[in-house]
Parts: C-alpha cells; structure tokens; sequence
C-alpha cells in the first residue's frame, strides 16, 4: 500500500482496540511517528507547563527502571514513586503500565526519525546506496550512542516487547516503508515483479532482524554481523534499484 500507513489492530485492552493509521504518508520522517503517536503511549498530552514537567519526569523514571533492571521493574506504583507524583496523578495521563512503555518506544522511534532525516535515508534517485547506506548506519550509531533512549533499546530487545508495543512498531516500519518506497524513482529492467511496498517492508524487516543478531548479545554490536547486515540489505535492493 504506497502512500499511506496500515491500519493494524492492537491487542485487547489500553486506548482502544487499534494502533491507526489511514494517514498519508508524512513528507519528512522525523514525522512519521505523529499519526501513529495519537493512538498509543499517553492518553493525553500535557497543556501546561508543570504537568509537562511532571510527564517528563514519569518517561525519565520509566527509562532509568528499564535500564536499572528491565521491564520487569516497570509498574505504574514504582514509576510514580520514582517520579514523585501520585499514581492517581499519572493516571491522567497514561491508561496503565503498557502505556508508559509504549511511550518510551515512541519516543525511541521520533529519535530514530530525526536521525534518519539528518541522514538523508532515501531510496531516491542514483545515489539511492549512498543514502541507503546512511540510514543503516543512523540505526546503527542511534542503537550504539542513544543514552538518552537507553530504556528504549532494553525493551526493544526485551521479551516483554509484545502485544500493543509490537503493534506500535510495526506502524512505525510500515509508514518508513512507504515514506521510503514514495521516493523510489528508478527501477531495474529485470526486477522481481512485486509492489515497492513490499520491496521496502522487506528491506525493513532485514534491518530488524539483522539488529537484532548483531546487538541480542553484544551491547556494542557485533562487528561482523553488523558488516553482514549492510551488505545484505543492500544487495537486496540492488535487485530493484538502478
């Protein structure tokens, strides 16, 4: 479907019965994650400047329990108590202790965005590799240096990455691949007769599958598989793409 996100049904329970997204597809990747955002994570967003400060240091608390000792620790009492605000309070704000997690992988994800655009990642145009190549490489730097979003990549990588997070991801890797697969601009004359959605959701899915090889045991990334993921994902685009 190019142009435009899927609609994916969430599991049972939180806000609603969706992770939406009939939106067209945003013209930067830094927003991406905006459609998908209103239908996860916090309930509502803070107006005034002390509930904000409030909400940020909700995320911070979660963040640092994810990194001091996994999902595990996350509960909507030891947030607030590490936060320092009522569980009533932060009740506001987020339905239950998914909904703070969600919040964190989408805070994750609008940073991985924003590193994408610095990037450049495109599949456009004759220098496609090059910026292909340069949104492999953001992921990798983002996964390696990201201490702000440290939580992010705990329960990324986590076994208790399931239900409604999972959802909210794979909203966020079908809007990149139709961001990506818009900015097609040249194919092979010999290419797989398959639709650029496809082709760009599977480039996708060797990306998360390849991080999760090179990073499940090795906090810095395993050099090797990491070399072997470039240049796989690469070479599978080079099948489409002149």
């Amino acid at each position: 479907m190019v142009g435009a996100v899927r609609h994916l049904s969430a599991a049972a329970g939180g806000r609603g019965s969706a992770v939406r997204t009939d939106a067209p597809t945003p013209a930067r990747l830094r927003d991406l994650m905006l459609p998908i955002a209103q239908h996860a994570g916090a309930s509502r967003k803070a107006i005034q400047a002390r509930s904000q400060e409030k909400v940020d240091r909700v995320l911070t608390a979660t963040n640092d329990l994810l990194v001091l000792a996994g999902p595990s620790a996350v509960t909507t009492t030891s947030v607030a108590a590490r936060a320092g605000v009522s569980v009533g309070w932060m009740y506001t704000f987020f339905d239950d202790r998914e909904a703070l997690l969600e919040e964190v992988l989408i805070q994750g994800l609008v940073d991985l965005d924003e590193r994408f655009d610095e990037a450049g990642f495109s599949l456009a145009g004759p220098n496609w590799r090059t910026t292909a190549a340069a949104g492999i490489d953001a992921f990798i730097d983002f996964l390696r240096t990201s201490t702000r979003m440290a939580g992010f990549r705990v329960l990324w990588f986590s076994s208790e990455f399931s239900g409604r997070m999972v959802q909210v991801n794979r909203a966020h890797d079908d809007a990149l691949a139709a961001y990506l697969c818009d900015g097609v601009t040249a194919l092979r004359s010999d290419a797989p007769d398959i639709s650029l959605y496809l082709m760009a959701q599977t480039f996708i899915g060797l990306l998360d599958k390849g991080f999760d090889i090179a990073f499940r045991t090795d906090p810095s990334g395993d050099n090797a598989a990491l070399a072997e993921l470039r240049r796989a994902a690469l070479a599978y685009l080079e099948t489409f793409l002149r």
